[in-house]
């Protein structure tokens, strides 16, 4: 899950079964400060930045449909292996492509800014910049920027039905003890001394400790179950991220894969594996 390079972001035990109190000390963060701008900047270099990251993924079987009809000798049953090896490339593509749309819609759904506590002053910063232990303040009307362990809570209530499907807004409540639980027994709805990245305050406003970032947060487990193996640099299919002819460029440039695969150029032939 998280991004190659950089550091896990663990804890003894899941955050909401957690007094906040242990939070902080586990990452030697400060409520009433917050961090200062050089730790947080040490933190982006050792937790990664707060985004969604990789690109929607299926695994397809290219195979150079050319070479398997010249080694048939029977050439019918050649071009209809032929035809099914074509049809199953089609639609993996077309899988590839509707998964980077939702990895794209997913994104879409995050706040491009937070209002954190750097140094005692409140700043406003892209939520890419947020990192584990920064306090960040959440009112009315927000998008949460990454997965908090609430501080403060007063009449907060969040819409949380990207994660949950619940229509109803969640009351958000401190007093809630679950260090006798475990983190399975306890719903993400349920989790009331928690604020997940992606949902919206619609009601009061807090204050929490970041918890989680980039693909750690529970909405980046939902991005990465999109994702299949890692590609190289250019291979996305999205427009959105590299302009209008980045689909026919990802297309050219994964059969280029595909053929350097079959003929053992990049990865060694089958009878070398």
């Amino acid at each position: 899950m998280p991004s190659k390079g950089y550091t896990a972001q663990e804890y003894p035990k899941h955050p909401p079964l957690l007094s906040f109190e242990e939070i902080i000390r586990h990452l030697q963060a400060n409520d009433e400060t917050g961090i200062s701008p050089t730790k947080a900047q040490e933190a982006q270099k050792i937790y990664g930045p707060n985004k969604l990251v990789g690109e929607g993924g299926c695994q397809m079987v290219l195979v150079l449909a050319m070479a398997l009809s010249y080694g048939l000798t029977d050439y019918i049953e050649g071009g209809i292996i032929t035809a099914v090896i074509v049809l199953n490339v089609a639609i993996g593509f077309y899988q590839e492509f509707q998964a980077e749309k939702k990895m794209d819609s997913l994104r879409a759904l995050s706040s491009p800014s937070a209002a954190v506590l750097r140094d005692g002053h409140i700043e406003t910063i892209p939520s890419g910049e947020v990192v584990p232990g920064d306090i960040v303040q959440i009112k009315t009307g927000d998008t949460v920027p990454a997965d908090l362990r609430l501080i403060e809570a007063m009449n907060l209530e969040c819409d949380e039905k990207i994660l949950t499907g619940e229509a109803v807004p969640v009351a958000k409540d401190l007093k809630v003890d679950f260090s006798e639980n475990n983190e399975f027994e306890t719903g993400i709805g349920d989790r009331l001394n928690m604020a997940y990245s992606s949902s919206t305050v619609t009601k009061g406003r807090g204050k929490g400790v970041v918890v989680y970032t980039g693909m750690y947060i529970e909405i980046g487990r939902i991005a990465a179950s999109m994702q299949g193996k890692q590609r190289k640099p250019n291979r996305s299919l999205s427009r959105n991220k590299h302009g209008p002819m980045q689909p026919a460029k990802g297309i050219l440039l994964r059969i280029w894969d595909g053929i350097g695969e079959f003929l053992g150029l990049t990865v060694g032939t089958p009878l070398q594996k």
